[in-house]
């Protein structure tokens, strides 16, 4: 129940800062985009577009919501309570998850993928891995320009191979899937082929940014506004 109230909490702070709505805003620029564009031209922007930003978007959020929690000292509170750093970012990824899956989805539906299922999952995936790096993140740093100088990396390493592979480099090698990013790609294009293999490489690449996420939040959690508590 508590881990409820954890992912209830979170949709209400998002609701309450505009972060709904700037997704709805996201996604009606993003339809007008694609009107322009038919074919497999559309098919390749409208994926390319769903993993940079519903499914990655998660990454960007993530920060300003942390560093909205240490301004109002609302992680000062999380710490001294009984919810527990596990909780507090199955929260955090699964509230941020919804929202991108809703309109994930509703901008794949513009497309042709061939397989939906696959396709929600990768959504959802993409976002959960992309909303780890943002705690990681967002754990370490008590500013926005320290947040942004921060997921530069990220955002080279996370969109950069993963464009160029889905613009067809590498597009049918296995050791692509390395990547997990690459690995969405593929759930979102509904490849049944590689499923698999995308599967394993996310599920892998979940388990270790949570177990890296979980450790810098129970640092944060210790030194919450830089006093140890």
């Amino acid at each position: 129940m508590r881990k409820v109230n954890v992912i209830k909490g979170d949709v209400i702070f998002q609701w309450k800062y505009g972060f709904y709505a700037l997704y709805f805003l996201v996604l009606i620029i993003y339809l007008v985009i694609f009107s322009f564009f038919k074919g497999d031209v559309k098919n390749m922007i409208i994926s390319i577009c769903v993993y940079s930003d519903p499914a990655a978007m998660g990454m960007f959020f993530m920060g300003a919501l942390i560093l909205l929690e240490k301004s109002q000292r609302i992680t000062n509170s999380i710490a001294i309570s009984p919810v527990t750093p596990e909780e507090y970012i199955l929260g955090k990824v699964l509230s941020i998850g919804i929202i991108s899956e809703i309109v994930g989805v509703l901008l794949m539906m513009q497309g042709n993928t061939k397989n939906f299922i696959l396709c929600s999952v990768g959504i959802f995936t993409g976002s959960m891995i992309f909303s780890l790096c943002g705690i990681i993140v967002g754990s370490k740093i008590e500013s926005l320009n320290q947040y942004i100088v921060w997921t530069v990396p990220f955002e080279i390493v996370g969109f950069v191979p993963v464009i160029i592979y889905r613009g067809g480099i590498m597009w049918n090698n296995k050791l692509a899937l390395l990547h997990p990013g690459c690995g969405i790609m593929q759930l979102l294009e509904g490849n049944m082929d590689l499923a698999l293999l995308s599967l394993l490489s996310i599920a892998v690449w979940l388990a270790v940014l949570f177990i890296i996420a979980d450790l810098s939040v129970r640092k944060m959690f210790q030194t919450s506004a830089g006093t140890k508590l």
